[in-house]
């Protein structure tokens, strides 16, 4: 890994970053991506907050095998009749009793399934692969990496009635109506709104199914935010990605002039963090960019309000995963008047106590998939829905 400072700006060689992230860039026009998503999946259905929804549509699990054991996954809730297990595609629906059966909470695959899985040796492993490894926190090990989909073909989809004794024990999101009150009252009264997110890669929807073009073609995590807004409340709801992959919240700084105050927002959503903390920058100086960005834009905007998105983790096994909890509490520190904040980082840890690390990626190393970016959708959601 190779980091070069220079008047106290950290640079970070490109090509090190397009390995690390892949090359995701960000949608920039006002509407809410193409439709082909129409095909495959009900979007209310989809953005329906887990924590509540009496059916949990899509819910991904990745079968792994360890050892002699049959390949199996966790679902996230207790699940009282399952309705059906599809590939992540949403093409092809596998078979109860030939393809899978449902035991303690899992989808356990048969000895003559048809379903793809991974084996542990094949997420972790000792020589390196070219094109789909990545360095490990462990010394001359590497970890299973790819950006193309590979994560995703091996990924079911499990849509099911979740058993009336299972609930979620983790933090619920709040509506933010004295946080925000100012975004909250146009949205309420039709007044016109004009929202921009401003983040790294996670936030420009890496590896949802929209951004590498693979059925279901789910939009990424920001345009389910604006599709929800629009469906919500009555007045035109405009939007911006100004993401970019790769990027710290330091490139947030010196860029936010440039890119957010041209475009006179109503609201930010800020999601820097993941990288910022494979990078180890200190917390306090993390926070102090965040806030700057924040500055920045309530100088030319005073009435503009904010979220900060707190970062969801790495994989731990990945040299990726560093100091991105550290950044948690400091973040939830900034709450106040105008400044709200989406904790996906206590949301991201009780999901891993649940389910594995792989069930969420979309490249097995620090972005999401498209279920996991609909925890992202619904928690930034419920900010602004009542």
């Amino acid at each position: 890994m190779i980091m070069v400072i220079m008047s106290n700006k950290i640079f970070i060689p490109a090509v090190f970053f397009l390995m690390l992230l892949g090359r995701q860039s960000a949608a920039q026009d006002n509407k809410t991506a193409n439709l082909a998503w129409a095909r495959y999946v009900n979007l209310k259905d989809y953005l329906k907050p887990f924590w509540k929804a009496d059916t949990i549509y899509s819910e991904a699990v990745q079968p792994i095998k360890h050892g002699k054991k049959a390949p199996e996954g966790r679902l996230l809730f207790s699940a009282g009749n399952i309705i059906s297990v599809k590939d992540t595609y949403l093409q092809r629906e596998y078979k109860r009793g030939k393809d899978w059966k449902y035991k303690n909470g899992k989808i356990v695959l048969t000895r003559k399934s048809a379903i793809p899985y991974f084996t542990k040796e094949e997420l972790f492993f000792s020589d390196k692969k070219d094109g789909v490894s990545m360095e490990s926190n462990t010394e001359k090990h590497y970890v299973l990496f790819s950006e193309g989909g590979l994560l995703q073909s091996k990924q079911l989809s499990v849509t099911y009635i979740r058993a009336s004794q299972s609930q979620w024990e983790g933090k619920v999101p709040l509506y933010a109506e004295k946080q925000l009150p100012n975004i909250l009252s146009k949205l309420k009264t039709g007044t016109p709104v004009n929202i921009l997110f401003y983040g790294n890669s996670i936030e420009a929807g890496a590896n949802s199914s929209a951004t590498i073009n693979k059925p279901p073609f789910l939009p990424t995590w920001p345009e389910m935010i604006i599709n929800n807004l629009r469906n919500n409340y009555a007045g035109p709801v405009h939007y911006k990605n100004k993401s970019k992959g790769g990027m710290l919240a330091s490139w947030g700084v010196e860029n936010a002039v440039a890119l957010l105050n041209t475009e006179k927002p109503d609201l930010v959503v800020i999601g820097f963090g993941m990288n910022d903390g494979t990078f180890k920058i200190a917390p306090n100086v993390f926070v102090q960019q965040v806030k700057d960005i924040m500055q920045q834009v309530k100088t030319a905007h005073p009435s503009c309000e904010f979220i900060v998105v707190t970062p969801m983790l790495a994989n731990p096994d990945a040299v990726q995963s560093k100091i991105q909890k550290e950044y948690q509490q400091p973040l939830l520190n900034l709450k106040d008047t105008g400044i709200a904040i989406a904790d996906m980082t206590a949301i991201h840890e009780e999901l891993l106590r649940h389910k594995a690390y792989q069930d969420m990626t979309g490249n097995n190393v620090n972005h999401p998939n498209d279920y996991l970016a609909r925890w992202y959708a619904q928690v930034v959601s419920a900010l602004l829905i009542r």
